[in-house]
Order: C-alpha cells, then sequence, then structure tokens
C-alpha cells in the first residue's frame, strides 16, 4: 500500500528558492473554526493558496487547489451553516494560476500535500510527472485510521478522481515522508498534526532566509497572537508547531489568510 520513500542525497547542495502564493478558492465560515472558543456567531473568508517554489533547478508546488466541481465540499460547509460556501473565479483554477506565473504542470517536479484534503488534492492529474509527498503518518491514517481517530468522509479528505490516481496510475509517484524530512535540496518538512494528522510545515531556503508554510495556523493571529485553530484534532500539536514556527521561521505564511496578499502584494513572498 505505502511506497518507498525516496530519500535526497546529502552531497547536493542547498538550494535558494523563489516563493509565491497564489489565490485558488475560498471558503466563507465559521469564524470559530479559525478562533478557538471565540467569535462564535462571527462567520469569515479563508482563501485557499498554491504555493510555488522556484530554484534555477527545480519548481516545486504545494498544494493542487481544488477539483474542478466544488458541488461536494460546497455541501459538506453548507452541512455545518446554511451560509457557508465555496467560491473560486474561473482565473482561480489550477491551470490557470500556474499559467499566470508561466509554469506549465508538466514541469512541476514535486507537489507537496498539506493537509490531505479535498483543497489540496483536487488536481492531481493535472501535475503528469511530479512526485506527491505527502507526510507518512497523514497517509497511514488516511487508509487505515484507529477506531476513533478524528477523521474527514473520504471524498473530502482526497477527492476521489485524485485518490484513485494516487492509488494507480501515480502510484510509484507517491513519495512518504518521516515526521522530518528533507523533499530536495533546499527544502524540508516536518509533522505539525494539529489541524489534521497530515499536517506539515513546508520550510524553504529563500534570499529573504527561511520560509515556513503551513496550514495549522490559519491567519496570522493564530500564530502571533498565539490563537489556537479552532479546527484542531489535537491541540497539543498546534500549540507545540506554533512554538517551533515563530523560534524557526524567518517568514512565516499562513496558507488560508487573506491578509498575505495584502502583506505581500501579487503574492511574492520571497
Amino acid at each position: 500500500m505505502f511506497p518507498n520513500r525516496k530519500t535526497v542525497d546529502p552531497c547536493e547542495s542547498t538550494e535558494t528558492f523563489g516563493v509565491t502564493v497564489v489565490k485558488a478558492g475560498s471558503e466563507y465560515g465559521p469564524a470559530v473554526s479559525i478562533y478557538w472558543n471565540d467569535h462564535l456567531t462571527d462567520f469569515c473568508e479563508l482563501h485557499y493558496y498554491i504555493a510555488v517554489l522556484r530554484s534555477p533547478r527545480r519548481v516545486v508546488v504545494v498544494n493542487s487547489g481544488l477539483p474542478d466541481d466544488v458541488t461536494l465540499f460546497d455541501a459538506f460547509v453548507k452541512s455545518w451553516h446554511p451560509e457557508c460556501c465555496i467560491s473560486r473565479s474561473p482565473d482561480e483554477t489550477t491551470a490557470a494560476a500556474l499559467t499566470r506565473l508561466s509554469i506549465h504542470p508538466h514541469d512541476v517536479e514535486t507537489v507537496i500535500l498539506t493537509p490531505l484534503t479535498i483543497y489540496t488534492t483536487g488536481q492531481l492529474r493535472l501535475f503528469e510527472n511530479a512526485r506527491f509527498a505527502i507526510g507518512r503518518r497523514g497517509w497511514t491514517d488516511f487508509w487505515a485510521p484507529e477506531p476513533h481517530a478524528p477523521k474527514l468522509p473520504p471524498d473530502i479528505a482526497i477527492a476521489r478522481e485524485s485518490r484513485l490516481y494516487l492509488a494507480g496510475e501515480a502510484f510509484e509517484r507517491v513519495v512518504l515522508l518521516d515526521d522530518e524530512d528533507a523533499v530536495c535540496p533546499g527544502i524540508h518538512v516536518f509533522r505539525t498534526g494539529g489541524h489534521h494528522s497530515s499536517s506539515l510545515a513546508v520550510c524553504v531556503n529563500t534570499a529573504k532566509g527561511k520560509v515556513i508554510l503551513g496550514d495549522c495556523f490559519f491567519t496570522y493571529d493564530n500564530l502571533e497572537k498565539n490563537i489556537p485553530i479552532g479546527w484542531h484534532e489535537n491541540l497539543h500539536e498546534i500549540r507545540t508547531a506554533y512554538d517551533r514556527i515563530r523560534r524557526e521561521a524567518d517568514i512565516a505564511v499562513p496558507l488560508y489568510d487573506p491578509e498575505v496578499m495584502k502583506r505581500y502584494p501579487g503574492g511574492r513572498i520571497a
């Protein structure tokens, strides 16, 4: 069931990457999912970002975006409250977003998935040559969860078409990462958990220092004001991850906060 993890050659030199995020859809939902035990009657918008990490040698993408049909996901969030919704404009599709950055999916070397959910796994088939880097523990917990483990419905955790793709045509391109692991020279990950078992922090060497992208903090407020996200599976993991990210990151990037585009116009982080 589980492909062998491919290791990075330790003799390879560390690379420096540029980091750009592009919006690939939005979610309007309850603010309590962002702010643990607070804003109980408020609603707010989150953005789904795809991050593009580019060096002179390679292109790595973090998350693949929503599937073409978001009806199932929209119905899922409406089950929380009828005002909740998923939206995506034509220029926010994965293909359109990458085109604006002059990137063809065929040229992407690796797609890192964090966490395993429908807004990260929806467009895996676009990346016909890429490896799919997934945390080993999250992958195992998806296929063989403990009886009472928190879990999403299978088609919400991994879009059905993408799930079949990973288990079939792309099986040999699945790369399982340990809790602390290298993806390529200049990019490594560590497991944060917290939001989902599959949640990772992606650490990128850039000209501006270490950029850490993560899904365990939805907004800057979560990290900067130490407010745990409401939608957490493990509060201890959340607090541990926040401490580490604050210590190690020169630039920390939440993968959902609309504020990212205000702090970094055009999404250019480094």
